[in-house]
Parts: structure tokens; C-alpha cells; sequence
């Protein structure tokens, strides 16, 4: 191990310079040394230094202030030179506490930024966050309605009011914590909030330019509707329950208008066709049945229903038998195309209804025979553009019947309002069942959502597909081992999207800029230009608070003829995803060199952000996204206060009630657990074990940094600079640490940051304390105090030690900026240390000191356990080898050579020879003394000290 002999020594600092006159000779001649009982461990120059064993949260608070963590950001934007790299933040949701995705997200950034400047290149990081939508709405409404003014619940003022003041808060306790992380930013002057009156107004010209260019419309579609949030909701609103139980029901119509071929098969017998659908609630909105012509259907008969035929696909019989557990016989089959014309009827409907045909219809579930009910599908709606259909929805914005009778009116349709169309059916329903799928749900209220068609505002995605594939294909996705699987999810999300809705039917939020005259939509850049006005004059509510005609101009009134006594505003707010989805425009005119978040932002902000990006600028605001996974528990389950799994970030930092299962990990555990753990899987895994393993991991990280920072604490400034010879133990560490420091960077470049702290602990154990310090430690502690070879290890070490600071700085920035305060040249922190003098890598042989690792694992096996020192080496080599190991085998007759150094043997006889094996070793116990101070067996007649050992002693 590298630690001193005894824990207890202290090194005497009156060391005095070497006279030259003396003579080694002497020394070797008549000995008047005292019997070996004389102790020497206080001239031993063992490591000191103040640096702690172990931290707490109160070191790294002052740690923040003393390195001036505040102000790194806007150093490193006015005094490096290096490249400029762009992150930006994609904004995180002010509306509660952060979580363990929070920690994942915002220090994996932080870990960037921060290797970024070690590089020396500059930084632009500016955070941001989400500040509108639904869930900071709906508490705003709670609030609310706690307040003796009842009328304020409806009141889009006053909960915008209440909403931004939450919001408000919010970023600020999460700003808060992020400091406490370490993340680098200017926190105080250079964030973004959707909510702020600059943002807002860049959005609504943006918006404008949008709708310009013909990718913004307004029309009547049926959209994901949330009957919970009384709102619109886009995909990347939706998550998907995969066990959802559905009612599903099969259903007979009756036809009327039948094809030549199955009235000649019919007979006169009643005929009807099945179909199947698990939304019975939209049977009463039911207006055609669609087939596909390509297919081929039968007449058949049913064994629970004799005397009556049925029309179902041919291919799908064979379930249907099952399902409904009849037999079931055809008596003609035809090909799909004849059904053109057929019409049937649905006793829920007063009237004759038509067969319709189209693509979308399938053998793959069902019966080949689809019910339509345009209000309530997006194919059902297609095909009733295509036939010139009347779009008509009876649901209300809370997913009840409307318009209808007074039985059904006011009835849930996923509730009760389902249950009074079945019964209505009555024997038409052939069977009722229950069916398990996958089916959305809104992601704020968990709760099931229906497609309703309602006028909305939808941004034309099917005219961006191609151009943003195109950019997408660009785009460097990140980490490479998931870069395939995300790259097709992105791009599946993007050619399945026809449109976006981008309207939502709540309070807070930016306004879409219609006045809406009569059955005219007015949006005009000059209404936007005065809106803007407005807002810089009045503030962000005033397209609540204004009249209409404040926004009117008179040209504007004459160019589009409204009748300004019946115009009225919007009440739609726009999308939050097309809030943060256009903050790349915050970058001023920059491409992001790196977006980072988690992997459900493939169908939320990076897809948002590339639609924006390149309906405005016709390319992607992003050179590379890194995609990372999801924090799950060690059972690998999603964090869920009702499980009782979840972990709190600060808990892990601060601790808990229970200190034994929730103890103070610290910033550091939670720092080098995200660097270690959170880039190379999709599930994030984090528990007690692992923490616990992170925290022994940084002990380990601690103690070597305190002993190397024993080591130089004696150094003193012209010693950093000084040109003193290495031998080639030195010079083989120093390429050594280069290397490690070149390969790290090039991890962290590639964000391969499990690499990285995988990489350093291997490089602590092996290369620095396993051998270097090791091996050096005698000259460390024993050498005289300034001579070259002690000095020339220093300077290794300090090399070493300033390599660790660069490689663990961007995880552990407070544990670096603690070391560096205890170091020789601090003067200010290690971050704004722009020039550190260190040893350069020249040209080294390092198959050399793979072949004496090599001898020195075969000694090890030879000793048996003992200690080296005690033994001579014979050992035979090759030519090549002799030649190479014999240069490192000199002596001066007063230090060891490098070879016995390495090999940590008293002494080492080489000999060459032609042929055999490279090498052959024998070991001989050595037949000197040991010396008492240095404890090497190498004291020469009947002295307690050896020869090294006695010079530095003479000397002090």
C-alpha cells in the first residue's frame, strides 16, 4: 500500500543540503555504529497534509462559496479561448419538488459543461423551465376554490394569477437545489422561463410566421380529449396503460340495399353484418360501415341464431367462432369489391346508413367490417371527408352525452352513457366481453381519454414529415449503444404524426392569437404586434384583460371586414410542448452542439424542438441528442409514492428520519452515482447497495488524494518548474498519466461518463497506488529531502495529482476544489487555474515495463508471500531484453537502481543468453542487513543503517 509505515511519524523539516566532500568510502570503512535498537521514524518524510479523511454538507456549502461556483459560469465565457459548446436545456416542469430524474438529467449536463472548460473550451448553458399547463393550473384552481370569492374559480385572471405565483416558487426551490448540486450556471441573470414576457412574445410571432406559411390551420378533427383535464391533449401527453380493460362488444346491423350476390344467397332471410368494437359508447355517433374491396367476404350462418344470415370476412371466421363459440358455416363467399352500394341500418340512429370503402380495414382483429363514427377516429373521420360526410359530436368537453335525449344527456360515455347503449341494442349484441390492450391515458390525471372531434388549431406535420426526417437523419444520436433503437422510435413517432394539435381549452398559458368575426378566424401580424405591445405595456394577461377592439387597428378591421361590435378573442392557449419546443430561440441564432434528456422525450421536446426548428429555419436546433433512461428501483420498478420506492434526491444528500437506512450520502455520492450508473442503461437502477458502493468508491477516491497531497505539501513554488532529471519509473508514469487524462477526455466527449469513473478507479488502483506510490515511497519518505530523485517523484505525483483534479473535476467538482485548497500553488480555485505546471510525456518503451511487471508477478509467486526486499534476483534474459532491462539495473552505490525500484528487490543480478525462454528467475535471501530507517536489507558490515540512509542523516 502507498500509506506510511506508521501513521504516527512526523517528518523533520531541518533537513540540510548533502557536503560535497563526503565520501561513500568512509562510510564503508571501520563502523562506530550503536547496537540496532535506535529508532529513526522521525526523520522519516512521511505524507502530511490537513485535507480531511471524510466531508460533510456543511465543508461543501463553504466549498461553493470559496470556489466561487457562482461566478464560474461567466468567468469561463469571458477567459477561455476555446470552442464554443452549446447545451441547451431542455426545461424542466415547475410545478413540484425535483426527483431523481431531475438529479440524473441535470448533473449528467453539468458533467459535460464542466469537462468542457477543464478542456478549456467556453460554455453557453443557459437553464430554463416550463412554466405553463395543466397540472400548475389545476392547483392554482384548488387554491382557489379555498378562497371565500367563489366566482374566482372561473375567473381566467385570477388563476393565471395564482398559477404564475406557483410557478414562481416553484423555479426557485428547484434553482435552489440545483445549486446545491454544483450544476454551473449563471442561476441569477441568465435563465428562461416560458412565462416571461420576452419568451411569450417571441412565441406569438413565431406562432404568426407559422400560420403564414400555411403550417398552422384551424378545422374540425378528432383529437385525443382528456373528459379529466376538460382539455386537447397532443400524443406526447399521452402514456399507455398496456393491461387497460376495455368493454368490447360484437354487434349485428341489419342491411337493406344488398348486392345481387347475397340476395341471391339470402332467400328472403333476414341478413345482417357483424362488426366489433371495444368503444361501445360510440355506436349511437356510428354513420357507415367501411370494408375493403381487396378482401373477400361470406354469408354464413350462426348456430345460435338459426334462420338468420350474417356478413362477416372471410378470414376472420375461425376467430369469430371462438369468440362467440357457435358454429359457423359459410353459404357463399365473394370478393369485398361487390358491397359497394349496401346499406344497412343501426336502430341507435334514424336513419339509412351507407357501406363505405377503405384502406384501413383489415383481417388483422374483428370481422373484416369496421364501424365508423367519423366524430370519434381519425380514420373514421377521414373517410367521411372523403365521401362529404357531416362531422357531428355529441360528447362534451367532460365526456358526456350532449344534444341527444333526455335519458343519455349528461351520462359519462365511459360510465353509465356505454352501459344505456348496450341495453338499447339489445339482441343486436351478439356478445359482451371484456378486452385487454394497450390504451391511453392522460399523463397528468392517469385517468382514460377518448378521440372527440372539436374545431382545434393544429400544426401541419404531414408537410414537415420528409424535410425533418431529413434533418434528423443528421443528427448524431447518443449513447451509441441505444442510438439505433432511438433513432427508429424518433423516427417511427414522426411518420405516424399527420398533424399536431397545438390548442388547449385552459387559462394558463400563451394565447392563440385569433379574433373570431362572424365564421371568419382572423390572424394577422399586426394584431400579434399589438398584442406584444400590450404585454410589454400591461403585462402577459392582457389578451384576458383587453378588449377586443385594443387589438384592433382600423386597417386591420378593413382589410378583413369584422364587424368589431360582434368579434371576440380566442380561448384557446397553445400546447406547452410548442412553448418549450421553441426555445431553441433563445440561443440566438446558435445550433445547439448537445440536447440531453430523458428517453420519453423522443415523442416530447426533441421532437417538438425539430418540428419548430424546421418549420421556421429548415434545420434541426440540435447536432447531437443524448438519450438517457428512467430511474427505476433495484426490483427495477418506476419511482412511485404509492409503491413506497421513491428516493428523494436531497434525502440522499441530507439523509432521513431514519439515518440507518437513509443516511447523508452527500453531493459527492450523488454526483459519481450518476456519472456511473446513469449513461448506459435505459433503467436507471439506484439503492441503498449502490449508493453505498458509491460512497466506498469516494473514500477510496479521498485517501489517495490525501496521500498525494502529503506528498507535494513540501514543495515549494520554483520546484514546480524545476528541470530535474527522471529516470524511467518517471518517465513511464507521466506518458502513463497522459494517456489517462487524453482517454478521459475522450470519454467524456463521447459522454461515455461510466467509462470515466470506471476508468479512474482502475487507474487509482492499479497505476498510481498498486505501483507508482507503491514503489516510490522510499524515495518519497527516505531520500533527502531536496535531492533530485525525491523531487523528481514529487513532481510525478503532483502531475498525477493535478490529472486526477481534471478527470474527476466535471463529477466531483466539490471534492476538487476541496483538494486544491490544499495545495502548494493554490492561490484560487482549481477552475479558474488556468496554467498548472506539469511534467510532459516524452517518448517512453513501455513494453519495457510490461516485461518487468511480468518478472515482477513471477517473483511474487516465487516469494511466497514474503517480503522482496528480502531477496536477490538471479534472473536470465533474452539478448533484446538484457539489453533493455540492464540500463535500468545501474547503481551509483548509494540509491537503488530503477529496476530494483520497480522490482522492490534488495538486489538484481542480469545475465544474457541466446535462445530458451525470455527468462529465468532465481530468488536467494539477501545476506545484508536491514537497515533501520529505510528497512531495506541492504547495510553493509555491522552498521543499522545503509549507506542512503546514513547521508541523509549526516546531512540534517
Amino acid at each position: 500500500m502507498y500509506l506510511a509505515r506508521n501513521s504516527n511519524i512526523i517528518r523533520n523539516h531541518n533537513n540540510k543540503t548533502l557536503q560535497k566532500w563526503f565520501c561513500v568510502n568512509c562510510i564503508r570503512g571501520k563502523s562506530t555504529a550503536a547496537p540496532k535498537t535506535k529508532t529513526y521514524s522521525h526523520t522519516i518524510l512521511s505524507p502530511k497534509t490537513n485535507f480531511p479523511a471524510r466531508s460533510n454538507n456543511a465543508i461543501k456549502e463553504q466549498i461553493q462559496k470559496t470556489a466561487q461556483f457562482a461566478e464560474l459560469y461567466n468567468w469561463q465565457r469571458e477567459n477561455l479561448k476555446g470552442p464554443e459548446f452549446v447545451l441547451h436545456d431542455g426545461p424542466p416542469y415547475a410545478n413540484g419538488d425535483l426527483h431523481m430524474g431531475h438529479a440524473v438529467n441535470k448533473i449528467i449536463k453539468d458533467i459535460n459543461n464542466r469537462s468542457q472548460i477543464l478542456q478549456g473550451n467556453r460554455v453557453h448553458y443557459v437553464p430554463g423551465w416550463d412554466c405553463h399547463g395543466l397540472p400548475i393550473e389545476l392547483k392554482a384552481l384548488q387554491k382557489a376554490k379555498k378562497s371565500s370569492k367563489t366566482n374566482q374559480i372561473s375567473d381566467p385572471v385570477h388563476i393565471r394569477n395564482i398559477a404564475r405565483t406557483f410557478a414562481l416558487e416553484t423555479v426557485e426551490r428547484q434553482k435552489d437545489a440545483f445549486k446545491r448540486w454544483g450544476v454551473m450556471a449563471d442561476w441569477d441573470q441568465q435563465c428562461y422561463l416560458t412565462l416571461n414576457r420576452d419568451y411569450v412574445q417571441n412565441q406569438l410571432k413565431q406562432f404568426h410566421k407559422m400560420y403564414k406559411s400555411g403550417l398552422i390551420f384551424r378545422a374540425l378533427k378528432p383529437v385525443y380529449w382528456s373528459p379529466s383535464s376538460k382539455t386537447a391533449l397532443a400524443e406526447a401527453e399521452l402514456e399507455y396503460d398496456p393491461q387497460h380493460k376495455s368493454k368490447e362488444v360484437y354487434v349485428t346491423f341489419p342491411l337493406k340495399n344488398l348486392p345481387a350476390v347475397v340476395q341471391e344467397a339470402a332467400k328472403g332471410k333476414n341478413i345482417s353484418a357483424i362488426i366489433w368494437t371495444t368503444t361501445p359508447w360510440t355506436l349511437i355517433a356510428n354513420r357507415a360501415i367501411c370494408y375493403n374491396p381487396q378482401m373477400r367476404y361470406s354469408v354464413v350462418t350462426l348456430s345460435g341464431r338459426p334462420g338468420d344470415l350474417f356478413l362477416v370476412g372471410s378470414g376472420l371466421i375461425e376467430g369469430l367462432e371462438r369468440v362467440l363459440q357457435m358454429e359457423i358455416n359459410k353459404v357463399v363467399e365473394f370478393d369485398g369489391d361487390h358491397l359497394k352500394g349496401t346499406t344497412y341500418t343501426n336502430k341507435l340512429v334514424k336513419e339509412t346508413l351507407p357501406f363505405l370503402d377503405g384502406d384501413h380495414v383489415t383481417e388483422g382483429k374483428g370481422t373484416g367490417l369496421v364501424h365508423t363514427a367519423p366524430a370519434h377516429g381519425p380514420e373514421d373521420f377521414l373517410i367521411a371527408l372523403k365521401n362529404n360526410m357531416t362531422v357531428e359530436c355529441n360528447v362534451d368537453e367532460s365526456g358526456r352525452y350532449t344534444n341527444l335525449d333526455p335519458d343519455l344527456n349528461g351520462l359519462p360515455v365511459l360510465q353509465e352513457g356505454q352501459e344505456v347503449i348496450i341495453s338499447r341494442l339489445g339482441d343486436d349484441v351478439l356478445h359482451e366481453g371484456v378486452y385487454i390492450h394497450s390504451y391511453p391515458l392522460d399523463w397528468r390525471t392517469k385517468k382514460p381519454v377518448i378521440l372527440r372531434a372539436s374545431q382545434q388549431w393544429f400544426i401541419d406535420t404531414a408537410a414537415l414529415k420528409e424535410k425533418a426526417l431529413a434533418a434528423l437523419d443528421k443528427v448524431e444520436i447518443l449513447p451509441p449503444a441505444s442510438s439505433d433503437q432511438s433513432r427508429q422510435g424518433f423516427r417511427a413517432q414522426l411518420e405516424k404524426r399527420p398533424y399536431w394539435c397545438i390548442s388547449r381549452q385552459r387559462a394558463w398559458g400563451v394565447p392563440i392569437p385569433a379574433v373570431y368575426s362572424g365564421d371568419e378566424v382572423v390572424v394577422d401580424t399586426r394584431i400579434i404586434d399589438k398584442l406584444c405591445e400590450l404585454i410589454e405595456s400591461r403585462g402577459p394577461d392582457v389578451w384576458w384583460t383587453c378588449d377586443v377592439t385594443d387589438l384592433l387597428t382600423p386597417d386591420v378591421i378593413k382589410d378583413h371586414g369584422i364587424d368589431v361590435k360582434n368579434a371576440s378573442k380566442g380561448k384557446d392557449i397553445m400546447d406547452i410542448w410548442l412553448d418549450s419546443g421553441l426555445s431553441w430561440s433563445t440561443l440566438g441564432g446558435r445550433t445547439a452542439r448537445l440536447y440531453s434528456e430523458g428517453v420519453d422525450q423522443l415523442t416530447g421536446w426533441f421532437q417538438a424542438s425539430l418540428l419548430t426548428s424546421v418549420a421556421l429555419t429548415e434545420e434541426a436546433p440540435y447536432k447531437s441528442i443524448f438519450v438517457h433512461g428512467f430511474v427505476v428501483d433495484d426490483k427495477k420498478r418506476k419511482m412511485s409514492k404509492s409503491i413506497g420506492n421513491v428516493i428523494d434526491p436531497t434525502t440522499i444528500i441530507q439523509g432521513g428520519k431514519d439515518k440507518n437506512n437513509q443516511p447523508a450520502y452527500g453531493v459527492d455520492t450523488l454526483r459519481w452515482w450518476v456519472a456511473s450508473h446513469s449513461t448506459q442503461h435505459s433503467q436507471i437502477i439506484i439503492s441503498k447497495k449502490l449508493l453505498d458502493d458509491c460512497q466506498t468508491e469516494l473514500i477510496r477516491i479521498r485517501n489517495i488524494m490525501k496521500f498525494l497531497l502529503g506528498v507535494v505539501a513540501d514543495l515549494k513554488k520554483p520546484h514546480f518548474t524545476q528541470n530535474v532529471p527522471l529516470n524511467y519509473f518517471d518517465r513511464y508514469m507521466v506518458k502513463e498519466t497522459e494517456e489517462f487524462l487524453n482517454h478521459i477526455n475522450d470519454s467524456y466527449n463521447n459522454f461515455k461518463y461510466n467509462h470515466v469513473a470506471q476508468s479512474i478507479l482502475y487507474f487509482i488502483s492499479n497505476k498510481i497506488s498498486g505501483l507508482y506510490c507503491h514503489c516510490v515511497k522510499d524515495r518519497l519518505y527516505c531520500s533527502q529531502q531536496d535531492s533530485e530523485e525525491r523531487i523528481s517523484a514529487q513532481l510525478v505525483v503532483h502531475t498525477i495529482l493535478v490529472s486526477l483534479c481534471k478527470t474527476l473535476g466535471p463529477i466531483l467538482p466539490h471534492l476538487i476544489e476541496e483538494v486544491w485548497q490544499h495545495h502548494p500553488l493554490y492561490e484560487k480555485p482549481f477552475y479558474f487555474t488556468e496554467h498548472v505546471p506539469v511534467l510532459h510525456a516524452n517518448d517512453v518503451d513501455t513494453s519495457v515495463m510490461d516485461a518487468i511487471l511480468e518478472l515482477k508477478r513471477e517473483i511474487c509467486v516465487l516469494a511466497k508471500n514474503e517480503n522482496l526486499k528480502k531477496f536477490n534476483a538471479k534472473i536470465v534474459l533474452n539478448t533484446d531484453l538484457y539489453e533493455k532491462l540492464n540500463e535500468l539495473n545501474k547503481s551509483d552505490d548509494v540509491n537503488e537502481s530503477v529496476l530494483c525500484e520497480i522490482l522492490e528487490l534488495s538486489s538484481v543480478n542480469l545475465e544474457v543468453r541466446n535462445g530458451g525462454k525470455d527468462f529465468e528467475i532465481e530468488l536467494a535471501q539477501s545476506k545484508h542487513g536491514q537497515c533501520l530507517r529505510c528497512r531495506k536489507y541492504n547495510v553493509i558490515d555491522n552498521n543499522d543503517k545503509c549507506i542512503r540512509c546514513e547521508q541523509v542523516l549526516n546531512a540534517i
